[in-house]
């Protein structure tokens, strides 16, 4: 059995047997007035009691696209915690200019990565959703030569990638950004479907390109809270405007008519 917990955005923590790998993880949740105007930064306290409460121990760390809300935190925590980073090679420019060059194993697309702990990984080319003005925010690969910390802005997202994790016989599919490219998703089916929400409106027949070709025996979907919002006493956020959730489960039943669909709370225990 595997257990997952939602982090907050896209970052998502799996834990088998004592040992735990982490997705996009990102802790900080930084504040609007930042995002627009300042350059943001990790916010330290709040990595440093996450890791310290970690129920397994840190594995590996892989990351879909080098946007602020899924790689802010990463430099942070694999400098406290030296386990293996997968992503792309804008990763790798984002921790060259945070003084780690060569952490990152960049992937190849759809080539298996074995991880430390009995987990596998592939990285499926995917696309950018197109969440601000039917585009997709900040395209392009991270510039080198930057100086920490930078804008929001700076943080462009990179190649884009949906990651199939398998750890102890179950497949994991996380789609971390409203989008797909149809071919490399063939043959990539799942146990265990994460479908991010927002801009989901803008694709022509996501649920529907994305299910068939997955094939999920369940579906959770996610990334729809405000992450520039701070978490709450009970660890809830307020989730994305004009998501239409309703819309976008009806959809997935519709797709998936067989598929089980789970709720996820932040920080709450999921067991597959």
């Amino acid at each position: 059995m595997v257990s997952v917990r939602w982090t907050g955005a896209a970052g998502l923590e799996f834990t088998h047997e004592g040992k735990t790998w982490l997705i996009d993880p990102y802790l900080s949740r930084i504040g609007k007035m930042t995002l627009f105007f300042g350059h943001p930064q990790p916010d330290r306290e709040k990595i440093s009691r996450y890791l310290d409460t970690l129920p397994g121990k840190l594995q590996a760390v892989v990351v879909g696209h080098t946007h602020l809300d899924h790689v802010l935190d990463v430099p942070e925590i694999v400098g406290r915690v030296p386990v293996p980073l997968v992503g792309s090679g804008s990763l790798e420019t984002l921790m060259a200019a945070h003084g780690m060059p060569g952490r990152v194993t960049v992937c190849k697309e759809r080539t298996r990565i074995d991880l430390p702990g009995g987990a596998a990984v592939t990285m499926i080319p995917s696309l950018h959703g197109l969440v601000l003005f039917g585009r997709a925010p900040y395209a392009g690969e991270i510039e080198p030569g930057q100086q920490p910390p930078l804008k929001a802005s700076a943080y462009r997202h990179g190649p884009v990638f949906n990651i199939r994790l398998e750890i102890g016989g179950t497949s994991f599919l996380h789609v971390g950004s409203a989008n797909l490219i149809d071919d490399g998703l063939e043959g990539q089916t799942c146990d265990v479907l994460f479908m991010c929400m927002p801009g989901w409106k803008a694709i022509e027949n996501y649920h529907g390109r994305l299910l068939s070709r997955t094939r999920p025996k369940i579906v959770v979907p996610f990334h729809f809270d405000d992450f520039s919002a701070p978490l709450s006493r009970d660890f809830t956020a307020p989730p994305v405007p004009w998501l239409s959730k309703n819309r976008f489960l009806k959809r997935i039943a519709e797709e998936a008519p067989d598929a089980r669909i789970v709720h996820p709370a932040l920080f709450e225990p999921m067991v597959f």
